[in-house]
């Protein structure tokens, strides 16, 4: 371009600025909105994979039922392609001190290498008696707080604690929790309020209850190199797994072996040397018994020789008496008397010296006799301590016999462990954030058409605009030598600057705003880092191509026809149209009931086709818009509500650890006996859907007894037409999977399991359904083609109405035979969550449809205001006020604007219906509806704009000057 056109050029844009700004703003809105809803998602996805990957998220995840060794973590991370290999800890916790209540906890061991956190007030703990908690259950006020387990835990579960109070000594973000779900568990209500982690010293275990296994690769989250990646390696994990859990099974079953032996080998030495103590003791005391019976004997041999020699002494002095009584009898003897009485008084003195020889035996025989009753009376106590020790033997050999075959018999009860190996896609915030990310995506993939459409509609008729303008100008520049491409270069500079600098502007406040704003809204479900920010060179490339077409080409279609007139007919002023008469003046019975200058209202709207045009296009995109905004919201925020409220009836659903093969009396009876109104069987699990040569994944579910179906499942048509439950042979399927792979009632399909075991079915209807994708088959076609009756493992159950959910599924998975119990309302919650985000999506819509009204609006009015200046300069002079010259430019605005409403609504229900063919979320159907209100909002919301953008305009009318009126068109 030459010098004096760049001059004039850049002049044009000084004395034309609300024109070109309208080109750099349409331009900026389109593109920031491309650029913006389509950089998104990939930021979305970067952020959080870098996040995972700084904090290193598990790829897979082991669990056992018997959990693992050290020995285990280190034949893990031997394993080919692992990073890291880390044992953990976890266990559900009664806990105070947080709140005026107790409160579940999900208590972690910290992990070196995987799952980290993201420390966020405080610091991390330092010594077994501290833990950090979660965000999201503690504030930085309540750091430096005590955790204190409660009592009403269990022992086993206190056992595994070091200490019964922690000290909070800082907060964080896991990257095992990236949204707000935290899990259920059997405790009190069956929700954990938060989780704390501590360092592995806090706990007294000698076994892990999971090990995370982080493999060596760079891949992208939710890639599908990723994806394959880990394909290919969960058969093989499996397998290695289960290899380790068996060989624990067996160590565990050996080392039970041998300690029971060792327990009945030391039994036996125990037995042996307790027996030979007890018959020791035996021959001692009968040694006693027999010392005794021989001391009573001496003693009764030692009294009958001293009653024996008593008598003899007794009749010793009855001889003395007898030779006495003689002796006296012959006192005449003299001294052979006194001899006699000498000999006699000798006998005495004998008898006596007998007599207490027999006193002084009979007091040592009643010391022996005494000394022999306290050996006895010890004996005797011996015999009954004897006596006792020989019971107390028994029963103990009998309590040691018992214990041993208890202990037998858990080692044969002892089951062979379940091993899993589960991956991310069981983590509820990696699926969810999957998920929430996808629906983004698709709107980013139809939305941002629309402001392109606009913005080259803009340019055309602006550019048209300053083209009829500059005719004369153009007649000139040709006639003074200028060629054709030197004069559309002006034009297209002025478009395409404006078009450049608008790209430029649009692109990088689109690209931080747009995924700004819809971080900010997902940061009320998610707990991640800022939002990362990256420049896509492709994706600005394409904005920047783009709006050159919408802007140069537009000019060069605006200008082409103009340069092809020669230089003098261009510098003649452009002959009007030739005036004609309208349709609606046909239709006299109206036309004649309308006032002077609604008539003239009525003429110029239809003689400024090109401005008609424009005008109802912007406005109906802009109404379409807010239609689609709150028609996503309406089909997306209430699919929880429909799913667990009008399609899935039933309170919720238990999982058994054990199939069932009909209603037995059991613990798990006895006590949904107790908490429920009624329970059915189901049989529910994952089989794979083959149909053309296709596969997908889906929930199998058998009842046990269908005619109770209408307790716990409504299975009705799109048309809310009920549906009978399939009979032998026959399935039915949800829409998404009938809509995705177009299978209809009468076709054919097949349902794999995991040991290639299929069964072939006839789909006998469709039902509705939104969350997950389910097919329904009955006991009759299991058992007849795989030939044996189904187990069922899931229980339906209706709780009490005076029974509080959450209290009774605790209760639940607290027995023995229940693996797992879900609340169909806490299911509700999440979703209902996940989907709340949408409303901040529905408001950035919303602004960008006023900032499209408004441009449009601006731009058109302002082209007519410019078009119509010497009218309206002359109706002021004939005496117009302020408010009646607005009303008589701005009626035009308003019945346009009710136009492109009215084809806004219309359009703005097949571009919502499109939108939401795009947004494909895996294992979710939306209900795809607007609600009446949501037209109405969109269309008042558009009138809003509407009356804004008059009343900015009403300043301009306001500085027409009247002597425009006067000017003459030469």
């Amino acid at each position: 371009m030459k010098s004096m056109l760049k001059l004039t050029t850049l002049r044009e844009i000084k004395g034309s600025f609300s024109r070109f700004f309208a080109i750099l703003a349409i331009v900026a809105l389109g593109v920031g909105f491309f650029a913006g809803l389509k950089m998104t998602k990939p930021l979305m996805v970067v952020t959080v994979d870098q996040y995972l990957k700084e904090k290193n998220l598990f790829d897979l995840r082991l669990l056992s039922t018997l959990g693992f060794e050290q020995e285990d973590v280190d034949s893990f991370a031997m394993e080919e392609g692992v990073k890291t290999a880390a044992g953990s800890l976890s266990f559900d916790v009664l806990c105070t001190g947080i709140s005026d209540s107790e409160v579940v906890l999900k208590a972690h061991s910290l992990t070196e290498g995987v799952n980290g956190v993201m420390l966020k007030a405080g610091r991390m703990p330092e010594s077994a008696g501290e833990c950090v908690a979660d965000t999201r259950l503690m504030s930085e006020e309540q750091i430096g707080s005590v955790i204190v387990l409660s009592d009403s835990n269990e022992e086993d579960t206190l056992e595994v604690f070091k200490d019964k109070e922690y000290t909070v000594v800082g907060l964080v973000d896991s990257s095992y929790y990236i949204n707000f779900e935290r899990g259920t568990t059997s405790l009190r209500n069956g929700k954990i309020a938060g989780f704390v982690y501590f360092l592995p010293e806090a706990f007294e275990c000698d076994y892990y209850t999971e090990v995370f296994i982080k493999f060596d690769h760079d891949y992208e989250i939710y890639s599908d190199e990723y994806e394959e990646f880990m394909d290919g390696l969960t058969d093989r994990w499996e397998d290695i797994c289960k290899t380790r859990v068996d060989n624990r099974y067996e160590d565990i079953l050996q080392e039970a072996n041998e300690k029971l032996a060792d327990a009945r080998k030391e039994l036996d030495t125990q037995k042996a040397d307790a027996e030979k103590e007890l018959a020791d003791a035996f021959d001692e005391l009968t040694d006693a018994d027999k010392q005794i019976a021989e001391g009573k004997k001496e003693i009764a041999d030692a009294k009958a020789a001293l009653n024996d020699q008593e008598r003899l002494i007794n009749d010793q002095e009855n001889e003395l008496d007898v030779k006495e009584q003689e002796l006296l009898s012959q006192m005449e003897l003299g001294s052979q008397i006194e001899a006699a009485e000498y000999q006699i008084a000798e006998a005495r003195q004998q008898l006596e010296a007998g007599r207490r020889q027999i006193a002084e035996g009979r007091r040592e025989l009643s010391e022996k006799e005494e000394e022999l009753l306290k050996a006895e009376e010890k004996t005797r106590e011996g015999w009954r301590d004897y006596e006792e020790a020989e019971v107390e033997f028994e029963e103990k050999i009998a309590d040691a016999e018992k214990e041993l075959a208890d202990a037998q018999k858990e080692i044969d009860d002892i089951e062979e462990p379940d091993s899993y190996v589960l991956s991310r896609n069981t983590n509820a915030g990696y699926v969810f954030f999957e998920n929430d990310s996808d629906i983004v995506a698709g709107i980013a993939g139809v939305f941002p058409v629309f402001f392109f459409m606009v913005a080259a509609l803009v340019c055309v008729t602006t550019m048209n605009r300053m083209v009829e303008e500059q005719r004369t100008q153009i007649g000139v520049l040709k006639a003074l030598g200028y060629g054709e491409a030197a004069i559309m270069s002006k034009f297209m500079f002025y478009s395409g600057s404006a078009a450049a600098i608008g790209c430029a502007a649009g692109y990088l406040g689109g690209t931080f705003a747009f995924p700004k704003v819809i971080w900010t809204a997902y940061g009320i479900m998610y707990n991640v880092p800022e939002l990362l920010y990256d420049f896509d060179w492709k994706l600005a490339a394409m904005s920047a191509i783009v709006s050159m077409i919408c802007s140069i080409g537009a000019t060069w279609f605006s200008c082409r026809y103009e340069l092809l007139e020669t230089a003098a007919g261009l510098m003649r002023p452009k002959a009007p149209k030739a005036g004609k008469r309208v349709f609606l003046e046909k239709v006299t019975f109206i036309w004649k009931r309308l006032q002077f200058l609604q008539k003239v209202s009525v003429r110029n709207i239809v003689r400024y086709k090109k401005r008609f045009f424009m005008m109802v296009i912007g406005i109906s995109g802009c109404t379409a818009l807010l239609v689609t905004g709150f028609g996503i919201k309406d089909s997306v925020t209430g699919l929880a509500s429909q799913q667990f409220g009008e399609i899935q009836i039933s309170d919720g659903s238990i999982t058994l650890k054990n199939p069932m093969n009909g209603i037995k009396e059991n613990e798990v009876t006895e006590k949904l006996s107790e908490l429920t109104e009624s329970y059915c069987l189901a049989r529910e699990e994952a089989w794979d859907l083959l149909y053309d040569s296709k596969i997908k994944a889906v929930s199998m579910v058998i009842l046990e007894k269908p005619e109770e179906i209408d307790d716990y499942l409504n299975l009705h048509t799109l048309k809310d037409e009920p549906l009978t439950y399939p009979g032998e042979g026959q399935a039915v399927i949800n829409n998404k999977i009938a809509d995705n792979y177009h299978i209809s009632v009468g076709d054919v399909i097949s349902i794999r399991n995991e040991d290639m075991q299929e069964i072939t079915v006839t789909v006998s209807g469709i039902f509705e359904n939104f969350v997950y994708d389910y097919v329904y088959i009955s006991a009759e076609t299991y058992a007849s083609q795989m030939g044996k009756e189904p187990g069922f493992q899931t229980i339906y159950v209706n709780y009490k109405e005076d029974m509080d959910i959450h209290e009774a599924s605790a209760a639940l998975m607290k027995l023995n035979e229940v693996s797992a119990v879900t609340v169909n309302q806490d299911t509700r919650e999440r979703f209902d969550n996940m989907m709340g985000s949408m409303n901040y999506i529905v408001l950035l819509v919303i602004i960008c449809a006023a900032a499209l009204a408004f441009i449009v609006l601006y731009n058109l009015t302002n082209i007519n205001i410019t078009e119509r200046i010497r009218e309206i300069a002359t109706i002021k002079v004939l005496g117009f006020y302020k408010n009646e010259t607005a009303s008589y430019v701005f009626r035009e605005n308003v019945v346009l604007t009710a136009i492109g409403a009215g084809v806004g609504l219309v359009l703005g229900y097949f571009l919502h219906g499109f939108i939401m063919g795009r947004i494909n979320v895996d294992m979710i159907s939306f209900d795809v509806h607007i609600r009446p209100a949501s037209y109405l909002y969109s269309i008042i919301l558009t009138f809003i704009f509407n009356f804004l953008v008059n009343r900015v305009m009403a300043f301009k009318l306001e500085g027409i000057n009247m002597a425009e009126s006067l000017k003459s068109v030469d």
